[in-house]
């Protein structure tokens, strides 16, 4: 058995004490496989924990095991699912995987730090969850959706019909690029419409920085990446809009995603403002 001193403090999520009533962790192991969850409380807050080795988790230790791929899936899914379900039950402030705490008295101080703040975010996320939309493009076929719709693209095509042969081959080069700005515009039109829709549903909202194609995996660019954190009944709005936007024909060649409910994770910020 292991002595206080070989062991760390994993820190799954913050929440309120008021919520746990005659609550316990389940039976499921811990990220450390030996270990269970533990609720640890501190006053009003209490601490979803697991108990780990240091020899796998502490700062170097951590490190170095985030290179090995095979193990970074499996902590990093376990650290998610957790959190998924802690997410049904309770109000959460999710902490990022690889939270760690030398000692359950460290880990209160900081909790006893932050407690204005901590008040401050359960307040702010109790009956709410988290949405992801994200939207990709086809560039080829949302290019054909535009030239088929736009009545501007149709006029200029009509004129160069008119034109010289030497002249149309000019006149359609340059009709391409401004095809090309014209999807680029749409695409950003049509991404700002559904954002300005879901913010008016939406107590929060942060837009996220576009991941590139090695890390989605997909053919088709991602031109929108969002969060939004709504009142837990208003998740079948949400899913109708982007349902909406799905369906539209003028949005062939965009694919909107939805996922969630998630944690907050984009909106619980230990830190002020």
């Amino acid at each position: 058995m292991q002595t206080k001193t070989d062991q760390l403090i994993y820190l799954y999520a913050l929440i309120p004490t008021s919520e746990i009533a005659d609550a316990a962790p389940s039976d499921q192991p811990g990220i450390d496989p030996e270990e269970k969850l533990q609720f640890h409380e501190t006053g009003p807050v209490t601490a979803v924990i697991c108990r780990v080795k240091r020899n796998e988790f502490s700062e170097d230790e951590l490190k170095k095991n985030a290179e090995n791929m095979e193990w970074l899936q499996e902590k990093a899914f376990h650290h998610h699912e957790t959190m998924n379900r802690l997410n049904r039950d309770f109000t959460v402030i999710p902490l990022k995987f690889g939270t760690i705490y030398e000692t359950t008295v460290s880990l209160e101080q900081t909790l006893q730090t932050k407690q204005d703040r901590l008040t401050e975010l359960f307040s702010a996320l109790a009956g709410k969850e988290e949405w992801n939309v994200k939207v990709y493009a086809d560039r080829d076929t949302f290019t054909e959706t535009v030239l088929e719709t736009s009545p501007v693209i149709a006029e200029k095509n009509k004129a160069i019909e008119g034109m010289s042969k030497g002249k149309q081959f000019f006149e359609r080069r340059k009709l391409d690029q401004f095809v090309s700005e014209q999807a680029d515009r749409e695409i950003a039109e049509k991404c700002d419409a559904l954002h300005e829709s879901l913010k008016e549903m939406s107590s929060d909202h942060e837009i996220k920085k576009n991941w590139d194609r090695k890390v989605t995996g997909r053919n088709e660019a991602m031109c929108f990446n969002s969060a939004y954190l709504l009142n837990s009944e208003q998740s079948g709005t949400i899913m109708e809009a982007v349902e909406a936007a799905n369906s539209d024909p003028a949005n062939a060649g965009l694919t909107f995603e939805l996922t969630g409910p998630w944690p907050a994770y984009h909106f619980s910020s230990l830190e002020e403002g």
